[in-house]
């Protein structure tokens, strides 16, 4: 999993690539949940170059939206390929996370 993070209009933006698998979906749950104890109340995960998402990198973002919701912030995700957008379909997950089409949508749904 390779995770960049930058900061922009107050929002922490997270850009992953890779596989949000039982192997990336750690990594990626504890540097977002760090971003969040630090104080980030606004997450835009850019999953652009994320390939596939399992069921556990499905339970890391349940997760994380849950920490960055009892925070008082909100998180979005932007970006999905056509294969992981089938899969947040199909799982009804797409009824539960906030989704946007890019970052400037996404940083928009955030303010």
């Amino acid at each position: 999993m390779e995770l960049t993070i930058e900061q922009r209009d107050g929002a922490a933006i997270v850009a992953a690539g890779g596989r949000l698998d039982a192997a990336g979906a750690p990594e990626l749950e504890a540097r977002c949940k760090a971003l969040i104890q630090e104080g980030s109340k606004r997450l835009l995960l850019d999953m652009a170059k994320v390939e596939y998402i399992s069921s556990a990198g499905l339970r890391s973002l349940l997760v994380l939206a849950k920490a960055v919701k009892l925070s008082g912030g909100a998180m979005v995700l932007c970006g999905l390929v056509p294969a992981v957008r089938d899969v947040m379909t199909i799982s009804g997950f797409d009824n539960i996370l906030s989704l946007a089409a890019d970052r400037p949508a996404a940083l928009e749904s955030l303010k």
